[in-house]
């Protein structure tokens, strides 16, 4: 019998964070903490991250790390 009452990760539906965050338990704390978009995401410093349930140091320098790499000119991506 399947829980109409939570949803689970891939019922989540896809947001702007997939472009950085691939790890589904911290899109997860971030959607949960009211971290939206990508803009939401870039105005959050280490310590602020590290205020958000379920997001300890190393995933909060997974994130910094992931915006810097997506943020660079040199990948070859499009904002």
């Amino acid at each position: 019998m399947k829980s109409s009452g939570s949803k689970k990760c891939a019922d989540l539906p896809p947001s702007e964070l997939d472009r950085v965050i691939s790890c589904s338990h911290t899109k997860r704390c971030l959607l949960k903490a009211g971290v939206n978009t990508l803009a939401q995401l870039r105005s959050l410093s280490e310590e602020d991250l590290l205020h958000i349930r379920g997001i300890g140091p190393v995933i909060a320098d997974g994130i910094l790390r992931a915006q810097a790499q997506y943020a660079s000119p040199s990948n070859g991506r499009e904002p």
